[in-house]
């Protein structure tokens, strides 16, 4: 058992339940996670593992976690951006088509989007962007997977489980919006967000990333503990 912040956490169950959930996304018939190599599998498993520890470890375990969340549903929204309105099956990318920074219809504007961002797997595309597809959908669901696990620690440190439901909702309803406008600006499309609004949101983000700190750092230290540098 660990103690933390006045309060006690059973390390054991967490990494049971980890454990568990990951089972069940490798597993899933529409997870594109189903159909990674047993060795790849095992390094998703081995890298939340190690976080779970690094967190366990750390001076202030809900900092280090929020962190650790911010860098996840940062990487999840690069692509995450595309999936929203396109059939997700996903209740989290469902609750985003109400926010105004967020169109949901990238995914209709993927031929004018794809050569600035997935130059390569768009020349390896034989009909309809399907290897561009293939790609959106596999780097969603590792850093959704990641993201999903991080909520899960912060839900045991703060006994909180829909207090962390809303927070992550709301660093989603930023970082989705952030990167929206990024793919819409260098893609040369038209933005959805005013200029006093975008302004507001680079500022939010701004110090999101201040306080997140450098990502390679700390994914150094996750691959470092779990040996997959």
């Amino acid at each position: 058992m660990l103690a933390m912040a006045g309060k006690t956490h059973d390390g054991a169950t967490l990494r049971s339940d980890v454990s568990a959930y990951l089972y069940d996304a490798f597993s899933a018939e529409n997870s594109a996670l189903a159909f990674l190599d047993r060795w790849t599998q095992r390094r998703v498993f081995d890298e939340n593992m190690a976080k779970i520890a690094l967190v366990l470890e750390a001076d202030d375990p809900v900092e280090y976690c929020y962190q650790n969340l911010v860098r996840e549903i940062d990487t999840e929204a690069e692509t995450g951006i595309y999936l929203i309105g396109r059939n997700s099956n996903s209740a989290e990318l469902d609750a985003l088509t109400a926010d105004p920074g967020i169109s949901g219809l990238l995914h209709q504007e993927m031929a004018t989007i794809a050569p600035m961002f997935f130059a390569d797997e768009l020349s390896h595309s034989y009909r309809d962007m399907d290897i561009v597809w293939v790609a959106v959908q596999a780097r969603y669901d590792r850093a959704y997977i990641d993201a999903t696990v991080s909520q899960m620690i912060m839900a045991l440190l703060h006994e909180d489980g829909n207090a962390v439901a809303d927070m992550s909702h709301a660093l989603r309803s930023l970082l989705y919006a952030f990167h929206e406008d990024l793919a819409r600006r260098l893609s040369g499309m038209p933005p959805i967000l005013s200029e006093r609004s975008m302004r507001e949101l680079v500022m939010m983000v701004s110090d999101l990333a201040d306080r997140a700190g450098d990502y390679g750092p700390r994914v150094e230290a996750i691959c470092g503990r779990a040996g997959t540098s």
